[in-house]
């Protein structure tokens, strides 16, 4: 199975609230330029916050071909990784994309990853492509991040 973690693009400046933060034009840009990278999308777990959802938005309006779109609050900036690995990852499926935060998904790159990614950090737009038969702590293979 191959599971695709990307992080939101460039954001505005923190406000009022954090949830609320929209893209920047940078963030944009960046973002629209990874969706070449991405094949067929079964599923794509999106974050509710405004800067994911911006992002999973323009993944799909510059052809990211989707079979289904979830916007799941397991997948929000400190939330745990056991129900993501648990319940969100599904290992009936070959391709998955979850468009998220950090610490979240560098600290799920590493979990799933073991050794092989003990310094990874998503910059903002980053995209990992991990893959395994079954994601279960140290059991993924790392192939990139772009």
């Amino acid at each position: 199975m191959k599971l695709f973690l990307m992080r939101h693009g460039e954001a505005e400046p923190f406000r009022r609230d954090d949830a609320s933060r929209a893209l920047t034009a940078t963030g944009r840009a960046a973002v629209a330029s990874k969706q070449k990278l991405l094949p067929k999308i079964d599923s794509l777990i999106v974050s509710p916050y405004l800067r994911a959802l911006q992002s999973a938005d323009i993944l799909v309006s510059e052809g990211l071909d989707v079979s289904y779109r979830f916007v799941d609050d397991r997948v929000m900036p400190d939330c745990p990784l056991e129900p993501i690995v648990a319940e969100v990852i599904k290992s009936s499926l070959n391709t998955q994309l979850i468009v998220a935060h950090n610490p979240l998904l560098s600290r799920l790159t590493r979990y799933l990853c073991g050794d092989d990614a003990q310094n990874v950090a998503l910059d903002t737009a980053a995209l990992a492509y991990l893959e395994a038969d079954e994601f279960l702590p140290g059991c993924a293979r790392l192939h990139w991040i772009r």
